[in-house]
């Protein structure tokens, strides 16, 4: 979708704001359609395709929250967004919180934050129509996917083409006590081979690399802000969850390194794609609780395989929706494509070593002990990979050493 070919309709009963939006969207190449009432709009979209509607909350004969239901049943593909002077009613909030509307914006809006919400929106429903109908309706029945975080973006800030200002990078760092610490100790981990202690983050900076510590803040940054959100499934230990993606990353990256022990930059690959594997199971603990628990109680109670059990309650799985929100942020294709592929490995285009370090490295963790969510190990791993990885007897058993010491590290 080119924003020349982005559909948009807009519902509001006053004329004044009509010409309002008209104006202010003029300089926009969408496609931008409006109307003033619900059934106007449902009529318009009978017979035209959107992307996004944008109507207003207080309307005539049927109210916004409305004809979001209604669309939201009829046509889930489409994206919502709720305008609203009243942004503390309780109809507003229930909206959200029931997946009716996806943003709410309050008039009156600021112009500039109006249309990047628009943009975002847009991005989403782009990135939605490679999906299927089912999957469209699953992420449209939640509020708009987050944005990156903010911390993440900040350091990216620090990072041009040709140049990194790691000063400034390891400034923004220093200012989150608990960011700086994980950096400190991810830079003294056996799994990186430091001979001497890493006392600053400056020298956690050089010693990981940028593209680690980048990625070490957006996985961190991710946990913390959905944890402190408050909002995760009960039953969801995300103690485990933090133990199992480092135990991961740990053995994708020694996997690799076993392999290609030359090749520092297919080994930090490795390592980032596995620790942002599982990410999938964040958003569906956290947005799609009683699904979550639904999917769970299936596994453990009827002896349905996991993934089984997700495809059947939601229509997807934590793979698909972790690898469309790493596309829906833009990372690179590595990293979506190891998490779509880290449960039933496929043929890769790109860094196929690293969807199979990332497969075996996932399958390792719980026959290691480090579970995440009473989940059991997947099945027996391929002699072919065995043999590429060396996971003989020996091997394994120093893998699982070493694994224990950087997890435990971790841990204290």
């Amino acid at each position: 979708m080119t924003a020349g070919n982005a559909r948009i309709l807009f519902v509001d009963d006053e004329n004044v704001i009509i010409k309002g939006l008209q104006k202010l969207l003029s300089d926009e190449q969408w496609q931008c359609h409006y109307v003033n009432s619900a059934d106007e709009a449902l009529a318009f979209l009978k017979e035209q395709e959107v992307d996004l509607l944008v109507s207003d909350f207080m309307m005539p004969q049927r109210s916004g929250i409305d004809l979001l239901t209604d669309v939201k049943q009829q046509y889930p593909q489409i994206i919502r967004i709720l305008l609203t002077a009243y942004i503390d009613n309780a109809q507003t909030t229930k909206a959200l919180s029931e997946g009716h509307a996806q943003q709410i914006v309050p008039k009156p809006w600021i112009d500039q934050e109006f249309k990047e919400i628009i943009r975002s929106a847009l991005r989403q429903s782009e990135q939605q129509k490679k999906h299927s109908l089912e999957f469209q309706r699953l992420l449209n029945s939640i509020p708009l996917l987050p944005a990156l975080p903010e911390s993440y973006s900040q350091v990216q800030s620090c990072i041009t083409d040709d140049d990194v200002d790691i000063e400034k990078m390891a400034n923004i760092i220093s200012q989150d006590v608990g960011m700086a610490s994980l950096l400190l100790r991810w830079a003294n981990s056996a799994l990186f081979g430091q001979r001497y202690h890493v006392d600053t983050i400056k020298k956690a900076i050089v010693v990981l690399g940028t593209e680690i510590v980048t990625n070490l803040i957006l996985s961190e940054s991710i946990s913390k802000s959905l944890a402190a959100a408050g909002s995760i499934a009960a039953g969801f230990d995300m103690k485990k969850f933090r133990s199992h993606s480092i135990a991961t990353a740990a053995i994708a990256r020694l996997l690799i390194k076993s392999v290609y022990s030359n090749d520092a930059d297919l080994q930090d690959r490795s390592f980032i794609a596995a620790l942002l594997h599982d990410i999938g199971w964040l958003i569906e603990a956290n947005y799609f609780n009683k699904q979550y628990q639904q999917v769970v109680a299936k596994n453990q109670q009827e002896g349905i395989n996991y993934l089984a059990a997700e495809r059947e309650v939601l229509a997807t799985d934590h793979c698909e929706l972790g690898s469309f929100l790493t596309e829906w942020w833009a990372l690179p294709y590595f990293i979506s494509s190891a998490i779509a592929m880290h449960h039933e490995p496929k043929s890769s285009p790109v860094d196929p070593e690293i969807v199979q370090a990332v497969y075996l490295a996932n399958q390792l963790a719980y026959r290691f002990g480090y579970g995440c969510n009473d989940v059991p190990a997947g099945p027996e791993i391929e002699q072919t990979l065995q043999d590429k990885f060396f996971l003989n007897e020996e091997g394994l058993e120093i893998l699982q050493v070493e694994t224990e010491k950087i997890v435990e590290a971790f841990s204290n």
